[in-house]
């Protein structure tokens, strides 16, 4: 069985910081900051082992460029696969518009 490396990229890693710090100061719950910060951490860590059985985006220009995504709670995670690597390139609430910021990040 292949095991996937998986790297988390700047945006990411800013993307997880700023929903662990909104939930922690703006909605004033330290510990469902932490819970949530750590679900993902091991959401992504899943992602090890068969990262194909998730959906490509329903955007056709992000799913000609391999963006998937996976789900923690109200959190997407996307990602692309390259070689026996996982690149995670974001990760977003599911209220905010992700087409806009995923486009943004791959310069379109």
């Amino acid at each position: 069985m292949v095991q996937y490396n998986v790297q988390i990229t700047r945006l990411a890693e800013q993307d997880l910081e700023d929903a662990g710090d909104y939930i922690a100061y703006k909605l004033k719950n330290p510990s469902a900051a932490e819970n949530t910060v750590k679900g993902i951490r091991q959401q992504i860590n899943f992602l090890r082992q068969f990262p194909e059985r998730n959906e490509l985006d329903e955007d056709e220009l992000l799913a000609e460029l391999g963006v998937r995504k996976d789900y923690y709670k109200n959190y997407k995670i996307y990602y692309v696969i390259e070689g026996n690597t996982v690149y995670i390139v974001r990760i977003l609430h599911m209220l905010v518009d992700s087409r806009a910021w995923l486009y943004q990040t791959f310069g379109m």
